[in-house]
Protein backbone atom coordinates (compact mmCIF):
# COMPACT_ATOMS: atom_id res chain seq x y z
CA UNK A 1 0.00 0.00 0.00
CA UNK A 2 1.33 3.60 -0.81
CA UNK A 3 1.88 6.12 1.63
CA UNK A 4 0.63 9.39 1.22
CA UNK A 5 2.44 11.73 1.30
CA UNK A 6 0.82 15.41 2.56
CA UNK A 7 3.21 18.27 1.28
CA UNK A 8 2.68 21.99 3.04
CA UNK A 9 1.68 24.56 0.29
CA UNK A 10 3.84 27.91 1.43
CA UNK A 11 2.02 30.63 2.05
CA UNK A 12 2.49 33.41 -0.10
CA UNK A 13 2.08 36.58 2.27
CA UNK A 14 0.53 38.94 -0.50
CA UNK A 15 -2.17 36.70 -1.16
CA UNK A 16 -4.98 38.37 -1.38
CA UNK A 17 -7.12 35.67 -0.78
CA UNK A 18 -5.65 34.73 2.39
CA UNK A 19 -6.99 35.00 5.80
CA UNK A 20 -4.05 37.23 7.64
CA UNK A 21 -3.15 35.79 11.13
CA UNK A 22 -4.06 36.61 14.27
CA UNK A 23 -1.10 38.56 14.88
CA UNK A 24 -1.18 40.28 11.64
CA UNK A 25 -4.77 41.61 12.48
CA UNK A 26 -3.70 42.41 16.68
CA UNK A 27 -1.10 44.32 15.04
CA UNK A 28 -3.55 46.35 12.80
CA UNK A 29 -6.06 47.31 15.82
CA UNK A 30 -3.15 48.12 17.57
CA UNK A 31 -1.24 50.67 14.85
CA UNK A 32 -5.27 51.70 14.62
CA UNK A 33 -4.97 52.13 18.69
CA UNK A 34 -1.64 54.33 18.14
CA UNK A 35 -2.96 56.33 15.41
CA UNK A 36 -6.42 57.66 17.53
CA UNK A 37 -3.58 58.34 20.21
CA UNK A 38 -1.92 60.91 18.19
CA UNK A 39 -5.08 61.96 17.44
CA UNK A 40 -5.49 63.12 21.09
CA UNK A 41 -9.09 60.95 20.97
CA UNK A 42 -10.50 60.18 24.45
CA UNK A 43 -9.56 56.64 25.87
CA UNK A 44 -13.15 55.68 26.22
CA UNK A 45 -13.91 56.38 22.39
CA UNK A 46 -10.23 54.76 21.64
CA UNK A 47 -11.97 51.32 23.16
CA UNK A 48 -15.16 51.71 21.59
CA UNK A 49 -13.38 52.15 18.21
CA UNK A 50 -10.93 49.45 18.68
CA UNK A 51 -13.42 46.66 19.52
CA UNK A 52 -15.42 47.65 16.58
CA UNK A 53 -12.42 47.25 14.33
CA UNK A 54 -11.73 43.92 16.45
CA UNK A 55 -15.55 42.56 15.76
CA UNK A 56 -15.35 43.56 12.03
CA UNK A 57 -11.59 41.82 11.71
CA UNK A 58 -12.77 38.47 13.57
CA UNK A 59 -10.84 39.13 16.97
CA UNK A 60 -12.76 38.96 20.38
CA UNK A 61 -13.68 42.01 22.29
CA UNK A 62 -11.61 43.34 24.96
CA UNK A 63 -11.91 45.93 27.59
CA UNK A 64 -9.28 47.61 29.37
CA UNK A 65 -9.79 48.42 32.97
CA UNK A 66 -12.17 51.02 34.31
CA UNK A 67 -10.69 54.27 34.66
CA UNK A 68 -9.97 53.91 38.42
CA UNK A 69 -6.57 53.12 40.86
CA UNK A 70 -4.69 51.64 37.89
CA UNK A 71 -4.83 55.07 35.96
CA UNK A 72 -5.56 57.12 38.68
CA UNK A 73 -2.80 59.89 38.36
CA UNK A 74 0.69 59.83 40.56
CA UNK A 75 0.18 62.67 42.84
CA UNK A 76 -0.68 61.03 46.29
CA UNK A 77 2.20 62.46 47.73
CA UNK A 78 3.23 64.27 51.28
CA UNK A 79 0.26 64.19 54.40
CA UNK A 80 -3.27 62.61 52.34
CA UNK A 81 -0.32 60.02 50.28
CA UNK A 82 1.09 58.89 53.74
CA UNK A 83 -2.45 58.02 55.10
CA UNK A 84 -3.44 56.32 52.02
CA UNK A 85 -0.25 54.27 51.69
CA UNK A 86 -0.42 53.25 55.42
CA UNK A 87 -3.94 52.64 55.58
CA UNK A 88 -4.24 50.36 52.43
CA UNK A 89 -1.67 48.39 53.66
CA UNK A 90 -3.76 47.07 56.22
CA UNK A 91 -6.78 46.96 54.73
CA UNK A 92 -8.62 46.06 51.35
CA UNK A 93 -9.67 49.66 50.78
CA UNK A 94 -8.79 51.24 47.20
CA UNK A 95 -5.29 53.44 47.88
CA UNK A 96 -7.19 56.79 46.10
CA UNK A 97 -10.24 56.23 47.87
CA UNK A 98 -8.44 57.02 51.08
CA UNK A 99 -6.80 59.63 49.52
CA UNK A 100 -9.61 61.55 47.99
CA UNK A 101 -11.91 60.98 51.14
CA UNK A 102 -8.84 62.48 53.21
CA UNK A 103 -8.80 66.01 51.65
CA UNK A 104 -12.18 66.18 51.26
CA UNK A 105 -12.05 65.54 55.12
CA UNK A 106 -9.07 68.65 55.03
CA UNK A 107 -11.17 71.03 52.51
CA UNK A 108 -14.21 70.46 55.06
CA UNK A 109 -12.04 71.87 58.26
CA UNK A 110 -10.44 74.20 56.06
CA UNK A 111 -13.03 75.59 54.20
CA UNK A 112 -13.23 78.94 55.85
CA UNK A 113 -9.59 79.17 56.31
CA UNK A 114 -7.71 78.31 53.11
CA UNK A 115 -8.50 79.94 49.24
CA UNK A 116 -6.98 81.21 46.46
CA UNK A 117 -5.36 84.60 45.84
CA UNK A 118 -8.18 84.97 43.32
CA UNK A 119 -11.42 87.69 43.27
CA UNK A 120 -13.35 84.29 42.83
CA UNK A 121 -14.00 83.42 46.58
CA UNK A 122 -13.53 79.70 46.11
CA UNK A 123 -13.26 77.30 48.93
CA UNK A 124 -11.45 74.11 49.27
CA UNK A 125 -15.03 72.53 49.46
CA UNK A 126 -15.35 68.82 47.87
CA UNK A 127 -18.54 67.13 47.14
CA UNK A 128 -16.71 63.60 47.04
CA UNK A 129 -18.39 60.14 45.65
CA UNK A 130 -16.80 57.05 46.22
CA UNK A 131 -17.96 54.64 43.30
CA UNK A 132 -18.44 51.01 43.59
CA UNK A 133 -20.05 47.92 41.98
CA UNK A 134 -20.56 46.01 45.26
CA UNK A 135 -19.58 45.60 49.05
CA UNK A 136 -16.21 44.02 48.13
CA UNK A 137 -14.85 47.61 46.85
CA UNK A 138 -14.38 48.76 50.52
CA UNK A 139 -16.14 52.29 50.14
CA UNK A 140 -17.80 51.99 53.14
CA UNK A 141 -14.49 51.31 55.24
CA UNK A 142 -12.92 54.56 53.50
CA UNK A 143 -15.33 56.39 54.86
CA UNK A 144 -15.43 54.76 58.28
CA UNK A 145 -11.33 55.07 58.53
CA UNK A 146 -11.12 58.12 57.67
CA UNK A 147 -13.70 60.12 59.27
CA UNK A 148 -12.65 58.25 62.79
CA UNK A 149 -9.09 59.14 61.90
CA UNK A 150 -9.96 63.31 61.92
CA UNK A 151 -12.59 62.93 64.62
CA UNK A 152 -9.70 61.26 66.88
CA UNK A 153 -6.94 63.92 65.49
CA UNK A 154 -9.04 67.15 65.64
CA UNK A 155 -10.82 68.93 68.92
CA UNK A 156 -13.94 68.92 66.99
CA UNK A 157 -14.60 67.72 63.60
CA UNK A 158 -18.69 68.25 62.79
CA UNK A 159 -19.75 64.96 60.98
CA UNK A 160 -23.61 64.30 59.72
CA UNK A 161 -24.24 60.89 59.26
CA UNK A 162 -27.46 61.31 56.67
CA UNK A 163 -29.88 63.84 56.51
CA UNK A 164 -33.96 63.60 55.47
CA UNK A 165 -34.96 67.49 54.78
CA UNK A 166 -33.78 70.86 54.27
CA UNK A 167 -35.19 71.56 57.63
CA UNK A 168 -33.02 69.39 59.48
CA UNK A 169 -29.70 70.44 57.33
CA UNK A 170 -30.85 73.73 58.24
CA UNK A 171 -30.53 72.65 61.96
CA UNK A 172 -27.82 70.85 62.02
CA UNK A 173 -25.78 74.00 60.43
CA UNK A 174 -26.66 76.37 62.92
CA UNK A 175 -25.45 74.38 65.74
CA UNK A 176 -22.00 73.31 63.25
CA UNK A 177 -21.66 75.67 60.17
CA UNK A 178 -18.69 74.10 58.92
CA UNK A 179 -20.17 70.44 58.15
CA UNK A 180 -18.84 67.19 56.21
CA UNK A 181 -22.27 65.45 55.01
CA UNK A 182 -21.57 61.76 55.15
CA UNK A 183 -23.60 59.32 53.43
CA UNK A 184 -22.71 55.08 53.86
CA UNK A 185 -25.28 55.02 50.91
CA UNK A 186 -25.44 57.90 48.66
CA UNK A 187 -29.08 56.22 47.97
CA UNK A 188 -30.66 57.42 51.15
CA UNK A 189 -29.94 61.35 49.65
CA UNK A 190 -31.32 60.48 46.16
CA UNK A 191 -34.77 59.18 47.88
CA UNK A 192 -34.93 61.62 50.77
CA UNK A 193 -34.42 64.36 47.29
CA UNK A 194 -37.09 63.21 45.22
CA UNK A 195 -39.94 63.41 47.76
CA UNK A 196 -42.80 65.97 46.91
CA UNK A 197 -42.29 68.87 47.86
CA UNK A 198 -39.06 68.56 49.42
CA UNK A 199 -35.81 71.29 48.75
CA UNK A 200 -32.89 69.34 50.02
CA UNK A 201 -31.64 68.98 46.28
CA UNK A 202 -31.81 73.02 45.76
CA UNK A 203 -30.51 73.33 49.26
CA UNK A 204 -27.22 71.35 49.06
CA UNK A 205 -27.06 72.12 45.22
CA UNK A 206 -27.03 76.01 45.70
CA UNK A 207 -24.65 75.34 49.03
CA UNK A 208 -21.77 73.88 46.83
CA UNK A 209 -20.99 77.30 45.34
CA UNK A 210 -22.39 79.28 48.22
CA UNK A 211 -23.20 79.86 51.86
CA UNK A 212 -26.52 80.60 52.11
CA UNK A 213 -29.55 79.46 51.02
CA UNK A 214 -33.78 80.95 51.47
CA UNK A 215 -36.65 78.97 50.55
CA UNK A 216 -39.80 80.87 51.65
CA UNK A 217 -43.31 78.99 51.22
CA UNK A 218 -46.31 79.33 53.41
CA UNK A 219 -46.02 77.07 55.81
CA UNK A 220 -42.20 76.64 55.47
CA UNK A 221 -39.18 78.82 56.56
CA UNK A 222 -35.95 77.68 55.59
CA UNK A 223 -32.50 80.42 55.61
CA UNK A 224 -29.20 79.23 55.89
CA UNK A 225 -26.49 81.81 56.15
CA UNK A 226 -22.38 81.55 56.76
CA UNK A 227 -22.85 77.45 55.98
CA UNK A 228 -19.23 75.37 54.72
CA UNK A 229 -21.07 72.17 53.80
CA UNK A 230 -18.71 69.36 52.33
CA UNK A 231 -20.23 65.32 50.91
CA UNK A 232 -18.48 61.98 51.48
CA UNK A 233 -20.47 59.47 50.41
CA UNK A 234 -20.14 55.73 48.89
CA UNK A 235 -22.27 54.89 46.09
CA UNK A 236 -22.90 52.19 43.77
CA UNK A 237 -23.13 52.33 40.10
CA UNK A 238 -26.55 51.42 39.83
CA UNK A 239 -28.03 54.41 42.36
CA UNK A 240 -25.29 56.81 40.26
CA UNK A 241 -27.41 55.93 37.08
CA UNK A 242 -30.56 56.85 38.89
CA UNK A 243 -29.33 60.55 39.78
CA UNK A 244 -28.78 61.55 35.85
CA UNK A 245 -32.82 62.86 35.54
CA UNK A 246 -34.33 66.03 34.93
CA UNK A 247 -34.44 66.63 38.61
CA UNK A 248 -30.99 66.20 39.09
CA UNK A 249 -29.48 67.36 35.62
CA UNK A 250 -31.61 70.38 34.86
CA UNK A 251 -29.52 71.58 37.89
CA UNK A 252 -26.53 70.63 37.32
CA UNK A 253 -25.82 68.78 40.68
CA UNK A 254 -24.24 66.08 38.19
CA UNK A 255 -20.98 68.19 37.76
CA UNK A 256 -21.48 69.55 41.23
CA UNK A 257 -20.01 65.61 42.19
CA UNK A 258 -16.53 64.59 42.26
CA UNK A 259 -16.66 60.91 41.50
CA UNK A 260 -14.00 58.21 42.24
CA UNK A 261 -14.65 54.46 41.04
CA UNK A 262 -12.42 51.53 42.44
CA UNK A 263 -12.40 48.33 43.25
CA UNK A 264 -11.17 46.91 46.04
CA UNK A 265 -9.34 43.48 46.07
CA UNK A 266 -9.34 40.51 48.35
CA UNK A 267 -5.71 40.27 50.22
CA UNK A 268 -6.70 39.64 54.33
CA UNK A 269 -8.87 37.65 55.87
CA UNK A 270 -8.40 39.43 59.27
CA UNK A 271 -6.38 42.58 58.73
CA UNK A 272 -3.83 43.37 61.67
CA UNK A 273 -4.55 46.86 63.48
CA UNK A 274 -2.22 49.54 62.69
CA UNK A 275 0.39 50.21 65.01
CA UNK A 276 -0.65 53.14 67.10
CA UNK A 277 2.54 54.84 66.29
CA UNK A 278 1.73 55.26 62.79
CA UNK A 279 -1.55 56.97 63.23
CA UNK A 280 0.15 58.96 65.63
CA UNK A 281 2.64 60.33 63.15
CA UNK A 282 0.12 61.22 61.19
CA UNK A 283 -1.85 62.65 63.04
CA UNK A 284 1.07 65.05 64.21
CA UNK A 285 1.31 65.80 60.66
CA UNK A 286 -2.40 67.00 60.52
CA UNK A 287 -1.47 69.13 63.21
CA UNK A 288 1.70 70.44 61.26
CA UNK A 289 -1.13 71.58 58.28
CA UNK A 290 -3.42 73.41 60.45
CA UNK A 291 -0.83 75.22 62.47
CA UNK A 292 0.58 76.68 59.17
CA UNK A 293 -2.74 77.32 57.64
CA UNK A 294 -3.47 79.21 61.17
CA UNK A 295 -6.52 81.51 61.31
CA UNK A 296 -6.21 82.00 57.78
CA UNK A 297 -4.24 81.47 54.26
CA UNK A 298 -4.58 82.67 50.88
CA UNK A 299 -2.22 81.25 48.43
CA UNK A 300 -0.67 82.47 45.22
CA UNK A 301 0.42 80.74 42.27
CA UNK A 302 3.96 81.58 41.01
CA UNK A 303 4.00 82.95 37.21
CA UNK A 304 5.06 79.67 35.66
CA UNK A 305 1.93 77.94 37.77
CA UNK A 306 -0.21 81.02 36.18
CA UNK A 307 1.05 80.79 32.18
CA UNK A 308 0.78 76.52 32.79
CA UNK A 309 -3.04 76.61 34.16
CA UNK A 310 -4.01 79.42 31.96
CA UNK A 311 -2.77 77.45 28.77
CA UNK A 312 -5.09 74.79 30.39
CA UNK A 313 -7.79 76.36 31.15
CA UNK A 314 -8.12 78.03 27.60
CA UNK A 315 -7.76 74.73 25.96
CA UNK A 316 -10.59 72.60 27.84
CA UNK A 317 -12.68 71.34 25.69
CA UNK A 318 -16.18 72.84 26.11
CA UNK A 319 -19.05 69.58 26.68
CA UNK A 320 -21.52 68.73 29.59
CA UNK A 321 -18.50 67.16 30.72
CA UNK A 322 -16.20 69.50 31.65
CA UNK A 323 -18.68 71.90 33.51
CA UNK A 324 -17.51 73.14 37.15
CA UNK A 325 -14.28 70.94 36.12
CA UNK A 326 -12.22 74.36 36.50
CA UNK A 327 -14.32 75.26 39.64
CA UNK A 328 -12.59 71.55 41.55
CA UNK A 329 -8.97 72.34 40.22
CA UNK A 330 -9.42 75.88 42.14
CA UNK A 331 -10.45 74.07 45.10
CA UNK A 332 -7.85 71.64 45.08
CA UNK A 333 -4.85 73.75 44.19
CA UNK A 334 -4.98 75.21 47.65
CA UNK A 335 -5.58 71.75 49.09
CA UNK A 336 -2.32 69.67 47.61
CA UNK A 337 -0.54 72.87 48.27
CA UNK A 338 -1.20 72.87 51.96
CA UNK A 339 -0.82 69.08 52.24
CA UNK A 340 2.61 69.75 50.86
CA UNK A 341 3.33 72.33 53.32
CA UNK A 342 3.58 75.01 50.52
CA UNK A 343 2.49 78.64 51.27
CA UNK A 344 2.28 79.12 47.24
CA UNK A 345 0.87 76.73 44.15
CA UNK A 346 3.91 76.40 42.45
CA UNK A 347 3.83 74.45 38.66
CA UNK A 348 4.44 70.65 40.42
CA UNK A 349 1.25 71.41 42.30
CA UNK A 350 -1.06 72.56 38.54
CA UNK A 351 0.79 69.57 36.91
CA UNK A 352 -1.07 67.19 39.51
CA UNK A 353 -4.55 69.11 39.65
CA UNK A 354 -4.56 69.38 36.15
CA UNK A 355 -3.98 65.41 35.64
CA UNK A 356 -6.37 64.63 38.44
CA UNK A 357 -8.95 67.23 36.48
CA UNK A 358 -8.23 65.13 33.18
CA UNK A 359 -8.46 61.72 34.78
CA UNK A 360 -12.24 62.93 36.29
CA UNK A 361 -13.31 64.22 32.84
CA UNK A 362 -12.78 60.42 31.67
CA UNK A 363 -14.41 59.68 34.54
CA UNK A 364 -17.76 61.36 33.78
CA UNK A 365 -17.37 60.40 30.44
CA UNK A 366 -16.94 56.10 31.58
CA UNK A 367 -19.76 56.97 33.83
CA UNK A 368 -22.51 58.74 31.82
CA UNK A 369 -24.91 56.03 31.95
CA UNK A 370 -27.17 57.67 29.22
CA UNK A 371 -24.17 59.53 26.73
CA UNK A 372 -25.72 62.48 26.75
CA UNK A 373 -23.18 64.01 24.32
CA UNK A 374 -24.51 61.79 21.98
CA UNK A 375 -28.05 61.97 22.50
CA UNK A 376 -27.90 66.10 22.75
CA UNK A 377 -26.86 65.79 19.32
CA UNK A 378 -28.76 63.62 17.90
CA UNK A 379 -31.48 65.74 18.66
CA UNK A 380 -29.73 68.44 17.26
CA UNK A 381 -29.62 67.54 14.14
CA UNK A 382 -33.34 66.33 14.35
CA UNK A 383 -34.27 69.53 15.04
CA UNK A 384 -32.32 70.65 12.00
CA UNK A 385 -34.01 68.29 9.50
CA UNK A 386 -37.20 68.60 10.93
CA UNK A 387 -37.38 73.32 10.40
CA UNK A 388 -36.34 72.88 7.36
CA UNK A 389 -39.96 72.31 5.99
CA UNK A 390 -41.02 75.33 7.95
CA UNK A 391 -41.39 76.82 11.28
CA UNK A 392 -42.85 74.72 14.05
CA UNK A 393 -44.25 75.16 17.22
CA UNK A 394 -42.22 73.41 20.61
CA UNK A 395 -45.12 70.77 20.71
CA UNK A 396 -44.59 69.96 17.36
CA UNK A 397 -41.25 69.61 17.03
CA UNK A 398 -41.10 67.68 19.99
CA UNK A 399 -43.30 65.19 18.52
CA UNK A 400 -41.61 65.13 15.18
CA UNK A 401 -38.49 64.56 16.87
CA UNK A 402 -39.53 61.81 19.36
CA UNK A 403 -37.91 63.86 22.05
CA UNK A 404 -39.63 62.62 24.91
CA UNK A 405 -38.23 59.15 24.21
CA UNK A 406 -34.93 59.94 24.48
CA UNK A 407 -35.58 62.67 26.97
CA UNK A 408 -36.69 66.42 27.72
CA UNK A 409 -33.65 67.33 29.13
CA UNK A 410 -31.91 66.63 26.07
CA UNK A 411 -34.35 68.12 23.97
CA UNK A 412 -33.92 71.20 26.22
CA UNK A 413 -30.35 71.38 25.92
CA UNK A 414 -30.46 70.66 21.85
CA UNK A 415 -32.90 73.77 21.89
CA UNK A 416 -30.39 75.52 23.86
CA UNK A 417 -27.56 74.93 21.76
CA UNK A 418 -29.32 75.59 18.36
CA UNK A 419 -30.08 79.00 19.88
CA UNK A 420 -26.74 79.86 21.42
CA UNK A 421 -25.32 79.85 18.31
CA UNK A 422 -27.91 80.97 16.41
CA UNK A 423 -29.15 78.65 13.88
CA UNK A 424 -32.41 79.19 14.92
CA UNK A 425 -34.96 81.68 16.52
CA UNK A 426 -38.13 81.97 18.00
CA UNK A 427 -40.76 83.48 16.80
CA UNK A 428 -42.62 85.17 19.73
CA UNK A 429 -45.56 86.33 17.91
CA UNK A 430 -46.63 83.04 15.93
CA UNK A 431 -44.67 81.00 19.09
CA UNK A 432 -42.71 78.60 16.72
CA UNK A 433 -39.27 77.83 16.27
CA UNK A 434 -37.87 78.20 12.90
CA UNK A 435 -34.14 78.05 11.09
CA UNK A 436 -32.05 81.10 10.83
Amino acid sequence: MTETVQIEKEVDPFDPLRVPSIEEREETVDNYIEFLRKQRVPAHEIELHANLLRDEIGLELKFGPLPDSDNFPNIMTSVAGDFAETYSSYLEVPKHFLYMSFLTCLGSILSDRVKLASELDTPPRLYTILLGESADDRKSTALIKVVNFFSEAMDKFPVCLGVGSAEGLQMRLKKDNKLLLVFDEFKQFINKCKIEASVLLPCVNSLFEMNRYESQVKNSSIQIENAHLSILAASTVQTWERVWTPAFTDIGFNNRLFLIPGSGQRKFSLPAKIPQEKKQSLKNDLVKILRLVGEGLELNLTEEAKKLYQKWYINLEQSIHTKRLDTYTMRLMPLLAINEFMREIDKEIVEKVISLAMWQLEIRRRYDPVDAETNAAKLEERIRRALKSGPKTDRDLKRITHAHRIGLWFYGMAINNLHKFNEIAWDKKERTWGLK
